[in-house]
């Protein structure tokens, strides 16, 4: 089944790029919104938590422009500084206390590269803001880590498409346990879920007509699950 739904996001990726992901080389940073680094990565990371994204692309090419789209230079700003770059995110206070914190972090452990890997995942969830879905998602796209993200959508949507009722942990074992160990794979499959989930597979009336997954989808609309 697993590979069945790979198949009709595959053909969906204009569909996808709606919804704010760039089918990409495996390797690239773009996958994430367009974005050029895993830096800005990180940075939207904090950012896009309960804040639209075309919201958050716009901070990130302000401070592009101001060459302080680097997680080192975070580290240095001074937090009304921090503040005031980040102003139009919601909780912005709150986002720019959490960014800073995890950027002075990340620049005493020898940076993003060597700090964002699988063999860190306790320390990076010990960090303030940052959940399971987005140590995972970080790992896996701001430093290529072979780690499969945990997530709401993707308990919901495997729950409905499989007609079983699933954790996150399990939604997340599931795609490990029956996905090819590939970057390429990891990243679309993850991209598509939570892009399904966005646009179709809502916790109370789901709009299961209009869903992609619809052919396969083995569940009519159940709260339960």
């Amino acid at each position: 089944m697993i590979y069945e739904i790979l198949k009709i996001i595959d053909e969906n990726r204009e569909f996808l790029k709606k919804m704010g992901w760039i089918v990409s080389d495996p390797y690239s940073f773009e996958w994430w919104g367009g974005l050029k680094s895993a830096d800005e990565i990180a940075i939207s990371a904090f950012l896009v938590q309960m804040t639209k994204w075309e919201t958050v692309a716009k901070v990130i090419e302000n401070l592009r422009r101001k060459g302080l789209n680097y997680i080192d230079k975070i580290a240095e700003l001074p937090l009304p500084v921090l503040e005031d770059q980040i102003r139009s995110v919601n909780f912005y206070k709150t986002k720019a206390r959490r960014l800073k914190n995890f950027s002075e972090i990340v620049s005493k452990n020898g940076g993003l590269k060597n700090f964002l890997t699988v063999e860190n995942r306790d320390k990076i969830l010990e960090i303030e803001g940052i959940g399971e879905e987005t140590a995972d998602s970080l790992l896996l796209f701001a430093n290529n880590q072979l780690v499969f993200p945990q997530s709401e959508y993707l308990r919901r949507v495997l729950s409905r498409v499989l007609n079983k009722k699933m954790s996150k942990k399990e939604a997340k074992d599931y795609v490990e346990d029956n996905l090819k160990k590939d970057l390429f794979l990891y990243k679309l499959f993850h991209a598509g879920i939570v892009s399904i989930g966005k646009a179709f597979c809502y916790l109370n009336k789901p709009k299961c007509d209009k869903c992609i997954l619809k052919p396969l989808c083995r569940n009519k609309y159940n709260e339960t699950l």
